[in-house]
């Protein structure tokens, strides 16, 4: 095999296909980047059982071939090249690839091409299509406040749902909930079903923010979902379990209405954090009265750290408090200059949404402090 391609290409195949690779692999081959050079074309693979990503990228190749690398350091190494093109070669021995590029080379020790899991493209009972950058601020806007720990494997991922031209995709931790939505083209099939985060993560970082004209196709199926791009390929399970009725754990009426300046309120979040970090849930404390938010925490062992901003505040007056992590996570996905606040008391769920925009809802639980 030897062939050569543009670095700059090479460089964003690899930081997509990455995702996929194997952190902590039951065997040496899940750690590998499967290589393939075929009709002036290279085809990357990564499979962890969980998620496949199969990315195609131009390339010079003057003889064809296939072969397994380890995924962590290609990358690495193909990062600290700064020529415009790289050249790829295993001809001197069958078991090294030599990677050079300018006055660099490298030679990496490969693993055999037939022991690799080639990533299936599964026939998707249905599908739909959905425009790249309504696909990215749906994922962006909830992923964060899925589950961090497997016990709950189903609070791990996204849920997805369509009904007719509508698709929302849900979040939750069980104490924390996020909730987007958006209009697609068409009409479709009800369906619904639950995506790991750590997939979508990887379908985010593959959309350009400034992509407003593509569209992405997603097929799924009882135990699949695929998501179809240009040059990209991902083929992920879908998580098994019954998605829990997300709809009644947001409360129907609240008691108090704020308004805040979006930029304040994260800088005044952002500074009591740092006192927060040192209680033992992270906790900060949120004051509304006489059209002030006074935001606090306080450590026995360090002080305590305030930060008060104006607020829009209609209805009774609430002290509640939360762990900072709720707070801080959500003001970095609101998009309109203002964020609304809606309570009842400090046992109760808030609403956070942005104004003007009904499609998005955050609810956060309190801690009891």
């Amino acid at each position: 095999m030897k062939f050569s391609c543009y670095k700059n290409d090479l460089t964003e195949a690899l930081q997509v296909i990455i995702r996929a690779v194997a952190v902590k692999p039951m065997t040496p081959i899940l750690s590998g980047i499967y290589l393939k050079a075929e009709n002036s074309a290279l085809e990357l693979q990564s499979n962890n059982f969980s998620t496949g990503i199969i990315v195609r990228i131009p390339v010079n190749a003057e003889q064809e071939g296939e072969t397994v690398v380890g995924g962590k350091r290609l990358q690495e190494f193909i990062n600290k090249m700064t020529d415009e093109t790289v050249t790829f070669s295993d001809e001197d021995s069958g078991d090294l690839l030599s990677i050079k590029s300018g006055g660099k080379n490298v030679s990496l020790i490969t693993m055999k091409p037939e022991d690799f899991p080639k990533v299936k493209i599964p026939e998707t009972e249905r599908s739909f299509k959905i425009a790249t950058k309504a696909l990215r601020k749906l994922i962006r806007k909830t992923v964060f406040a899925v589950a961090k720990d497997d016990s709950r494997p189903i609070f791990t991922g996204c849920y997805f749902e369509i009904k007719g031209n509508k698709m929302s995709l849900v979040a939750t931790n069980a104490h924390r909930l996020a909730i987007d939505s958006a209009t697609l083209q068409h009409n479709y099939t009800d369906c619904s079903f639950v995506v790991p985060a750590e997939t979508l993560r990887g379908v985010m970082f593959r959309i350009d923010p400034k992509d407003i004209e593509n569209y992405v196709k997603i097929g799924y199926a009882t135990r699949y979902i695929t998501f179809k791009f240009d040059n990209v390929f991902i083929n992920s399970r879908i998580i098994e379990g019954e998605f829990p009725p997300y709809d009644r754990v947001i409360p129907k009426e609240f008691a108090t209405n704020v308004r805040v300046d979006t930029n304040d309120f994260k800088e005044a979040i952002d500074f009591v954090a740092l006192m927060s970090k040192e209680t033992e849930y992270h906790t900060v404390k949120l004051n509304f009265r006489d059209n002030a938010l006074e935001i606090s925490s306080n450590s026995p062992d360090i002080g305590d750290a305030t930060k008060s901003i104006e607020a829009d505040i209609r209805g009774d007056e609430v002290d509640i408090s939360f762990n900072v992590n709720y707070i801080a996570d959500v003001i970095k996905v609101i998009d309109t200059d203002q964020v609304n606040i809606e309570l009842n008391d400090r046992f109760s769920p808030a609403k956070f949404t942005e104004p003007e925009n009904e499609n998005y809802v955050y609810i956060a639980t309190p801690v009891r402090s």
